[in-house]
């Protein structure tokens, strides 16, 4: 599959033309990872994202440090991801500290790895994509955050 079908596919690129997509899909690379390797680390900076062309990747969040206990915090798996899916995607929004950690599952992962800066650069000459693909992460986001008011509801606390 082509890096234009695959972003296709994406949710994240829903609505954008053909031509719009083959725009995108010139802006980033392909990058193969390794079972057990950190694409992304909770904390870090952010200035990318990540579309998983092959392969699978988890999500992982820090559940924290306990005090005079040494090294790093406990890690949750949250979500596995596979081709198709995306993660990273609040590079595009904002330079934040990444919200979790990602992980490759599985050997000769590939992922599309698109710049934040270099986006931004195309949403500058292009706002009708800029406008799509932000309305997109917003729909996205706010499927997350219900979702995630739920579990905390369902699980006796206020979201």
């Amino acid at each position: 599959m082509s890096i234009t079908e695959l972003l296709q596919r994406c949710e994240l690129f829903a609505r954008l033309t053909p031509e719009q997509i083959e725009r995108i899909a010139a802006l980033g690379q392909g990058v193969v990872y390794n079972a057990g390797e950190v694409v992304i680390r909770e904390g870090e900076p952010s200035d990318e994202m990540y579309v998983i062309r092959s392969g699978m990747v988890e999500v992982l969040v820090s559940r924290g440090v306990i005090p005079d206990v040494p090294g790093p915090p406990q890690l949750t798996p949250l979500v596995s991801l596979g081709q198709g899916q995306f993660f990273g995607e609040m590079a595009l929004v904002d330079r934040g500290a990444r919200s979790a950690t990602v992980r490759c599952v599985r050997d000769g992962t590939v992922l599309y790895v698109i710049p934040r800066q270099a986006f931004w650069a195309l949403c500058d000459s292009d706002h009708h994509i800029g406008y799509i693909v932000m309305r997109n992460i917003a729909s996205d986001l706010s499927f997350k955050l219900r979702h995630r008011n739920i579990q905390v509801k369902l699980a006796g606390g206020e979201p």
